[in-house]
């Protein structure tokens, strides 16, 4: 009996030893990916999972056809409903995925005009190779891109087709570490590319035609070392082939840019693009460049000196470009210690940023804190925060933080300011138990960029915010926005010289405006100071403000 005791235990040993082993394995870690093929819609979703290699061995997978559409999902994937009564699939939190086709003619397509075919959310080290990808024939104009990846890294696409009517053929999203090889992007209605808040990013020998949009064949905003490179371009028609908003270190090198129609062949606002061995064939355009705001700048070549239209135009192309990414540089940004009063007392945008978190007091010794001066501004994202990509350059945006407090001496004596007149001085997203006290924020003054069209302060979906003896200035559009938040104190602030509203309330409830000094709200404020919609039990100085007609 004794003995049989012993075998059995060692029997349940060795099994839950290889239960463990299993589980180590399929979750990934060293291991070899595990190699799975899938013939149907329903066997690829199945398989998604960390270090995964799915194989295609099928020819169609309609993602709107797999049982359990919309309404099953597992750990690593989900159906986002979007507008048109359907839902795109949301591959999220995976690494080590590799989807590649086993046989010629594999695609994946979706239904759903607003809907990206694939979605890809906070994945790293995944590989697409060999499909195509694109919105099924039918009736409709599409909305969504074909793939979109968002907080994204290391991520390759590799001998693709990628085609329309979606917006983008790729459309990412505060990615790291992008590269597109050897890949068609046919047919898109609105460009090639789309990239906001991005770096490392490469498209490598792919074939670029039948564009028809309203931007750039390729746009990128607030991102850095980004290089289009050996790829041709032809029979597109669009505003631009190249958009640059706030973009650093972007290169364009042997590529072929035939047959096609643009307004302006570049937009590159703040910083230049380079320019290298491309030849520039038979377009039509109505001039080299789109200029559409003060700080346009024109394109150069690898030393930094301009070039210009006529040697544009006589540029022969270069086989076999290279290009890689310099190291990314380290954004160390530390926090100071708590002080024996509790609060972390900031000097610096950088101290300020790494004192951001839930349950801190940050306490703004006098000064001005422009925004644009932080460390790895617009591409280096915080634990509780990240910069929003807007028009002509990048916003801070505050999330998901509990118990927060931003605290100066007064509005004389520390000041938040942004450069950007397209984004908020400061948003906030998702956040509980903020109290913003004593500064002022506003938009920088010094700048010749013409008005604003971003307000001040932004909550989205936020709760339990108090503003107290603040001052908010524009050109900002509005003073403060909340969409979708309640139990707000607007105590003893200024807002002034907004040029569309002190404040804007939309889907919010108990919000309460006590002494504050409104004034100096500008003519384009159509529906007055206070603009309310879909809300209740908003009130100054405790009268009811009724809500703005639509």
């Amino acid at each position: 009996m004794l003995y049989r005791k012993k075998i059995m235990g060692l029997l349940l040993a060795l099994l839950l030893l290889a239960s463990l082993t299993g589980t180590a394995f399929a979750e990934g870690g060293d291991a070899e990916p595990r190699i799975v093929d899938a013939a149907t819609a329903e066997e690829l979703l199945a398989a998604i999972a960390p270090n995964t290699a799915i194989r295609l061995t099928g020819r169609s997978y309609d993602l709107t056809r797999a049982k359990g559409y919309g309404v099953f999902g597992s750990k690593y994937y989900r159906w986002n409903e979007i507008y048109d009564d359907g839902y795109e699939l949301v591959i999220e939190g995976v690494e080590g995925l590799t989807i590649q086709a086993a046989r010629t003619g594999a695609e994946i397509v979706t239904v759903p005009r607003y809907a990206c075919v694939m979605r890809f959310v906070d994945c790293a080290d995944v590989t697409l190779e060999g499909f195509t990808a694109g919105h099924t024939e039918g009736a409709g104009y599409c909305t969504g891109a074909v793939i979109n990846m968002t907080d994204c890294r290391n991520m390759r696409v590799v001998n693709c087709d990628l085609y329309g009517c979606g917006t983008y053929g790729l459309e990412l999203e505060r990615c790291r570490g992008v590269h597109v090889e050897n890949t068609v992007i046919r047919d898109c209605s609105y460009g090639a590319l789309s990239g906001a808040s991005c770096s490392d990013l490469l498209l490598d020998d792919c074939m670029v035609h039948g564009i028809e949009g309203y931007g750039g064949v390729f746009s990128l905003r607030a991102s850095h070392d980004c290089a289009i490179i050996n790829s041709d371009v032809r029979d597109c028609s669009s505003t631009s082939l190249v958009e640059l908003n706030s973009v650093k270190n972007c290169y364009l090198g042997g590529c072929e840019i035939r047959s096609n129609s643009f307004t302006g062949m570049f937009y590159c606002a703040v910083y230049p693009l380079v320019v290298e061995g491309c030849a520039f064939e038979n377009n039509h355009s109505e001039s080299w460049y789109v200029d559409t705001w003060q700080r346009s700048e024109r394109v150069v070549d690898p030393k930094g000196d301009i070039v210009y239209e006529g040697t544009l135009e006589s540029l022969a192309r270069l086989p076999h470009v290279t290009w890689s990414a310099p190291e990314e540089t380290e954004v160390s940004l530390t926090a100071p210690a708590v002080s024996e009063d509790g609060m972390v007392h900031v000097r610096t945008v950088d101290e300020l940023l790494a004192a951001i978190g839930s349950d801190t007091a940050i306490w703004l010794e006098d000064g001005v804190y422009d925004l644009s001066d932080a460390s790895g501004y617009g591409s280096y994202d915080g634990e509780n925060w990240y910069w929003m990509s807007c028009y002509d350059g990048p916003g801070l945006v505050i999330r998901g933080v509990e118990n927060l407090t931003i605290q100066g001496a007064g509005p004389h004596r520390a000041r938040i300011v942004a450069e950007p007149r397209y984004c908020e001085v400061l948003s906030f997203e998702g956040c509980t138990g903020v109290t913003l006290r004593g500064f002022t924020a506003g938009h920088t003054e010094n700048i010749q960029a013409g008005e604003c069209a971003g307000g001040v302060l932004n909550f989205q979906d936020s709760r339990d915010a108090v503003i107290e003896d603040c001052s908010l200035f524009g050109c900002g559009t509005i003073g403060i926005t909340a969409m979708n938040c309640r139990d707000m104190r607007l105590v003893h602030t200024e807002i002034h010289h907004c040029t569309s509203g002190a404040v804007f309330f939309y889907g919010s409830s108990d919000i309460a405006m006590e002494g504050c000094n409104v004034h100096d709200i500008g003519s384009d404020s159509y529906t007055g100071a206070y603009q309310i919609y879909d809300s209740r039990n908003i009130t100054a100085d405790g009268q009811p403000i009724p809500e703005t007609a639509w």
